[in-house]
């Protein structure tokens, strides 16, 4: 008997077909990938597993876990199953983890609700599930909230959540798509020797080929709603039988070989390529940038010398925790002695682990968080120190794209709405028809049609929210644009796009980009030079070629190292 058994699961959404007669099976101890570009159905087939599809969905066909119908099961019984019967682990555990509960509490409760444990048992086999997953070693995390936790310890925690009843299923979706290659690395041994240890099926999504095909012992490809192949990991991607597997194949050995792979086979096939296809660094491309138009931030223009960004010997700590009455809580600093600059229409990559310091730069870069020594100074004036409507003008030269902009999106505006956000930065604001007509400029600049202005966020897919974004952060013709992980929830090819999208900008509109990624192959597509931080500070920096192509310093080498490639 399969552990679990999928039988012509049919799902639909309001009369949308989103799963179309899928089967599948999985055996005890067995690691099975679901790859497929975004939209394929790999997240509905998880949720579909477990009954927790949204709401107004209609499902059909047959789930079994150990020969049980979960599809005639009631809501009682479900409730058992999921965590007991099915684990489950989301691509962002912050969504997962209560921000307001000690880590430990989180979770011990697992225990209360479905063991009975009393509060002192519970809290002892919480201690020794975190000590499983690897947090064991690390002083008070236990008592520790999600917020205080790097991005790869909060998913350990999500992780120790979902096999704390060592249920013999486990379902990881996009587990490490937000995390850096070291993080991710960790995360996937993990997730593979616990399953190996306790002879758990482990079914794991991603759109990133490399990811399982260094770790599955099987892998089912999915394209709208359907399995269109499956085999074992060795035979599949070995043979690439179909053709856009081929596809998925060639662009995945021309980004590892720094050359430029044609996407276009991908798109029409809707899957992911193995890695990020290369596109033409931006001080590369030489083109109209003598027709550039000023940006914003005090009547300052990019035609200026010097660089339009400057951090000079930022430092930045942070509260540690208190360890006793008698003893002050020690400071941490998350920012030592940073210094960088970012030259007009330059393309510059930051990259390190989680903690290593990037967001806390980047907020301070951003003006959000004081520095405690050092300045920013932007197009050539200081930044850093100001406030009032001084920081307010000066915005207009800075703007953010964030991983996802979803989150950044108020889901009651309008697209035009949410683009003209940052007129209110100018002084004066813009009138009705300008307005309108910058944000319509705007859509086009970034490959969206005008209609696209009266609709709201949720009705556009993830790249095209991504435009979006971008297009807000272009509207007040900023100096440079700050971008954070603003690529890694995407699939290959929508990220290959986003990128050539990128590139194209800054080399037309002279911007330039601070790039923050944990993905190598992402920033060694389209940054001109890369920062590498660790600790907060900047161990090796200089051309993306000669970094990432020949690093010296030993942490980056175990950063390329790190990083998962297709075999």
């Amino acid at each position: 008997m399969p552990l679990l058994a999928i039988e012509d699961l049919r799902v639909s959404i309001r009369g949308a077909q989103i799963i179309r007669g899928l089967s599948l099976q999985v055996a005890d101890g067995e690691i099975l990938g679901l790859v497929g570009a975004s939209g394929s159905g790999k997240s509905m087939t998880a949720l579909a597993c477990v009954r927790l599809l949204p709401v107004g969905a209609h499902t059909t066909g047959a789930i079994r876990v150990r020969g049980e119908s979960l599809t005639d099961a009631g809501e009682a019984r479900l409730r058992q199953i999921r965590g007991r019967g099915v684990g489950l682990v989301f691509q962002e555990p912050m969504t997962a983890l209560n921000p307001l509960m000690r880590i430990g509490a989180q979770v011990a409760e697992t225990f209360t609700l479905h063991r009975a444990a009393s509060a002192a048992d519970a809290r002892r086999r919480a201690r020794r599930t975190l000590e499983e997953v690897g947090l064991g070693g690390i002083d008070g995390i236990e008592r520790r909230l999600p917020h205080e936790l790097s991005g790869g310890q909060r998913q350990r925690v999500a992780i120790a959540m979902a096999i704390a009843l060592q249920p013999p299923l486990l379902i990881a979706d996009e587990p490490t798509t937000a995390l850096d290659a070291i993080s991710q690395a960790r995360v996937l041994d993990l997730l593979v020797g616990l399953a190996r240890a306790r002879g758990m099926g482990l079914i794991l999504i991603t759109h990133d080929l490399a990811v399982v095909a260094r770790i599955t012992d099987r892998i089912v490809l999915m394209r709208e709603g359907s399995i269109v192949e499956q085999g074992a990991a060795r035979d599949l991607l070995l043979e690439m039988r179909q053709p856009y597997e081929r596809a998925v194949r060639r662009a995945g050995k021309a980004a590892a070989e720094g050359a430029t792979a044609d996407v276009a086979p991908l798109a029409a096939a809707n899957i992911a390529p193995v890695a990020t296809a290369n596109v033409a660094p931006a001080a590369a491309a030489d083109s109209a940038s003598a027709a550039a138009p000023e940006h914003a931030g005090g009547g300052d223009s990019i035609g200026r010398p010097g660089p339009v960004l400057e951090v000079c010997g930022v430092v930045q700590e942070y509260r540690g925790r208190r360890r006793s009455l008698w003893h002050a809580a020690a400071g941490v600093r998350a920012v030592d002695g940073v210094s960088l600059s970012v030259e007009p229409g330059e393309i510059v990559g930051l990259v390190g682990e989680s903690g290593s310091g990037k967001s806390s730069l980047l907020r301070i870069i951003l003006a959000l968080d004081a520095p405690r020594e050092g300045e920013v100074r932007l197009l050539g004036k200081p930044f850093s120190g100001i406030r009032g409507a001084a920081l307010k003008r000066r915005r207009c030269a800075i703007q953010a794209v964030f991983q996802d902009p979803y989150g950044s999106f108020d889901p009651r505006w309008t697209v035009e709405r949410l683009i003209a956000e940052p007129f209110h930065l100018l002084d004066p604001p813009p009138g009705t028809l300008e307005r309108r007509s910058r944000v319509a400029q705007a859509l086009a600049e970034v490959g969206l049609p005008a209609g696209a202005a009266v609709r709201r966020a949720h009705e556009f897919s993830g790249g095209q929210r991504q435009r979006i974004a971008i297009a807000r952060a272009l509207v007040t013709r900023p100096a440079v644009i700050a971008l954070d992980e603003a690529v890694s929830a995407l699939d290959g090819v929508v990220r290959a796009q986003i990128l050539e999208l990128l590139a194209d900008l800054a080399a037309r509109l002279r911007i330039a980009y601070i790039f923050v990624s944990h993905d190598l192959d992402v920033v060694k597509s389209i940054a001109d030079r890369v920062y590498v931080m660790r600790q907060g500070r900047i161990v090796e920096h200089g051309p993306t070629a000669s970094v990432l192509g020949d690093p010296r310093d030993p942490y980056t080498q175990a950063l390329i190292a790190a990083a998962p490639t297709p075999t």
